[in-house]
């Protein structure tokens, strides 16, 4: 048995006593270990607060878009900053005109792609081998039958799965996209409107383009500008309307040449690449339709 009675007789310490100092010193490093690990668990939670896959902080960035016919396909990269907290596990657009095609980036075996989620159409990535933070995807290409809007993002981080509650089992499902993901608007594509004459459409142009002026999004951070552009748009439908194509088609060009920089490849002053990536295809659009 283990006692201090081998200390207290003034005694040398006996073998069995050593084994039972051994075997005390051996569970106060155990209980040090369970109270460290606690100790890093409570700290976590603490830090990471009471939303998990919630603190990533990422820029999206529109790369590319490309209208072909009625279909438009748009690319993306998805820089995970420096101030995310967790790794970058999932990256979700919303597609109300639904996924046409959405072929994983290289390499394929570090990807998953669907473009379902809970019967709602929506192109999704999910990393499987995580994105750190300070890293940016490959691009992330998917293509829909529309044409470019203004359309709500997804990211989730990864973190540990919560333990089961069988109690949990009567609660509705939570939506994850609330509240295990953060969101934010970027380009998509939008199912194509009833209306497809360039009225309509140039319509529909004026108002992405004072969304993209406005905030939140600033998208095109001129005002100055962004007053010309709607003014070039103005002039086009005035045009149009006078059954003048080719002026009206001028106005559009002049638009176009507005948010282009000097060289291929480039933006004018004030504009973002999402501003450019919206704006432009969608003139590109109702020029061909004058």
């Amino acid at each position: 048995m283990c006692g201090s009675s081998f200390a207290t007789a003034g005694r040398r310490p006996t073998a069995g006593f050593a084994s039972c100092r051994s075997r005390y010193d051996f569970s106060r490093s155990i209980m040090r270990l369970i109270l460290s690990t606690v100790l890093l668990l409570v700290t976590a939670k603490a830090a990471l607060g009471q939303h998990p896959g919630q603190h990533v902080k990422v820029n999206v960035t529109p790369v590319s878009t490309a209208v072909r016919g009625d279909t438009t396909g748009i690319s993306y990269t998805v820089q995970s900053t420096t101030a995310s907290k967790e790794k970058l596990v999932a990256f979700f657009v919303d597609a109300p005109a639904r996924v046409l095609r959405i072929p994983p980036p290289a390499p394929v075996m570090d990807w998953s792609t669907d473009s379902l989620w809970v019967g709602r159409p929506m192109a999704q990535w999910t990393i499987l081998t995580l994105l750190n933070p300070g890293s940016t995807t490959p691009r992330l290409y998917f293509e829909s039958v529309g044409l470019p809007g203004i359309l709500t993002y997804w990211a989730g981080g990864d973190f540990p799965p919560p333990p089961v509650d069988d109690a949990d089992d009567a609660k509705p499902p939570p939506d994850l996209l609330a509240t295990e993901m953060i969101h934010g608007k970027t380009v998509g594509v939008d199912p194509w409107p009833a209306d497809r004459t360039p009225k309509a459409l140039i319509a529909r142009l004026r108002t992405l383009t004072k969304r993209s002026c406005a905030a939140p999004l600033k998208w095109v951070k001129s005002p100055a500008l962004c007053a010309k552009l709607v003014g070039y748009l103005d002039q086009a439908e005035a045009n149009r309307a006078a059954s003048n194509a080719t002026e009206a088609k001028s106005s559009m060009a002049i638009y176009v040449t507005s948010l282009s920089g000097k060289t291929a490849g480039t933006f004018a002053a004030g504009v973002t690449n999402s501003g450019y990536w919206l704006l432009k295809p969608n003139a590109d659009i109702i020029v061909s339709k004058l």
